[in-house]
């Protein structure tokens, strides 16, 4: 066998052991989202800081705190004659920040029960090992149970309530979270993720929220 016909089977091997490589990652990949994951997104996020830019320098030829013998100290009166008496200024004060939050497709359920499905497992572990391990500082969180639009307004929030309480149970019994520090409530089909959709796969999800960042 020539050289040249040795580089080109050897080229083939390389080849074949790169695609079954990747067959077998793609095959074990389960869609969870990681414990890191969880954790970065359910942290609290930090205020930003105010107060801090520096003046503004003064023009040129001034010496700061030094009030030039042509310029009056108060302003001329005729300035602010102008001015409606008693007139005041609002300034709109911001909208609070939304508390850290993590939507999950990969929690689900049986159908119109609230019976965790084996494939759930994972994310829930994960997300339990981050609530006990990098996020055990953090007092208080929410677990929301949302639904479709498909049944009565009763009957999707007494579902999605059942089914918050089933991950709830499922962290504090399997992973060994304390129950004093989750909550749950059912949210129905009030808050659609797809409001174009109502019925839409994206509606049925399981939402974990940062209370004690708000």
């Amino acid at each position: 066998m020539n050289t040249g016909h040795q580089i080109f089977l050897g080229a083939l091997a390389c080849v074949a052991i790169a695609v079954i490589a990747t067959g077998a990652v793609a095959e074990t990949s389960t869609g969870a989202p990681s414990q890191q994951d969880i954790s970065r997104q359910l942290k609290t996020r930090g205020l930003p800081t105010l107060g801090t830019a520096p003046a503004p320098a003064p023009p040129a030829g001034l010496t700061p705190g030094v009030v030039p013998a042509n310029v009056p100290s108060v302003p001329p009166s005729h300035e602010t004659t102008h001015r409606p008496p008693h007139a005041t200024v609002s300034h709109p004060s911001p909208a609070p920040a939304a508390p850290p939050s993590v939507t999950f497709r990969t929690i689900t359920f049986e159908f119109g029960s609230a019976q965790l499905k084996p494939e759930s497992i994972e994310t829930l572990r994960n997300l339990g090992n981050a609530l006990n391990q990098d996020l055990k500082d953090e007092k208080e969180f929410v677990i929301e149970g949302h639904t479709d639009r498909t049944g009565t307004r009763v009957y999707n929030d007494e579902l999605s309530k059942r089914r918050a309480d089933a991950v709830k149970d499922y962290l504090v019994k399997d992973i060994g979270v304390s129950a004093d520090r989750l909550r749950t409530v059912g949210k129905g089909s009030s808050e659609p993720a797809n409001p174009r959709n109502p019925y839409a796969a994206a509606n049925r999800r399981v939402v974990v929220v940062n209370a004690g960042a708000s």
